[in-house]
């Protein structure tokens, strides 16, 4: 990866789209900070990411990948982890998530519980959960690696319509169109390097191989 610059608008929804390959991954891997660059110089809300302490980036940025690890205990301990949180926020970050009917329907509900794997619950409800777990800390950049993925695309469109709505910075590393159209602006990635941004009618009308990218994904769908 070289010459990766870009400025992201706080509040805004980025969808970061590019073939296999493309440095998509490593983008939201960098800006959680789970390594720094070898050069240049990575800001949130004007910081570089080596100023801020570890308990400011971990209340300032999640990261939610597509394989969501739950622990060995309850549904509620899962989204918590420790954390000093109300009923109310936990359910309103299950709600955002789109998890809270389908939690309400387990045998114990939030109190109900699952293995390492999440072995009880669907890969998309694992997902969810993992999901909720990330928003009930209010985080200001919330970056979704295929986090998604295992979800239904209606449902997904719900949790990103959500997204939307509150005040956090959302990327999305995006594989289904239905994703891509509710980003403010689409991050279009090719070698490592930003090929173009703007919208996705924009993008879709003057890069062949973007558009063709995106056809590829609507035959994929799931």
């Amino acid at each position: 990866m070289e010459d990766i610059s870009f400025v992201t608008p706080a509040g805004q929804t980025i969808a970061l789209v590019g073939p296999t390959g493309s440095g998509k991954s490593t983008i939201a891997q960098l800006l959680a900070r789970l390594f720094d660059p070898d050069s240049g110089t990575i800001r949130l809300d004007g910081a570089a990411l080596p100023e801020l302490s570890r308990r400011a980036m971990a209340d300032g940025a999640a990261l939610v990948f597509q394989e969501a690890f739950l622990f060995d205990t309850s549904v509620r301990d899962n989204i918590t982890l420790g954390g000093d949180f109300s009923e109310e926020e936990i359910e309103s970050a299950a709600r955002l998530a789109q998890a809270h009917e389908f939690i309400l329907d387990l045998p114990e509900g939030y109190d109900t519980r699952v293995d390492e794997r999440g072995m009880a619950l669907s890969g998309g409800q694992r997902q969810r959960v993992a999901l909720a777990r990330a928003l009930v800390r209010h985080p200001r950049l919330l970056v979704l690696d295929d986090a998604t993925s295992a979800v239904d695309p209606a449902v997904e469109a719900a949790i990103l319509a959500g997204l939307w709505r509150i005040d956090t910075t959302v990327v999305i590393v995006a594989y289904r169109r239905t994703s891509i159209l509710l980003a403010d602006e689409v991050i279009y990635i090719e070698a490592g390097q930003v090929v173009a941004r703007g919208s996705h009618i924009d993008l879709y009308d003057r890069l062949p191989g973007y558009a063709a990218l995106i056809d590829a994904y609507d035959v994929g769908a799931p």
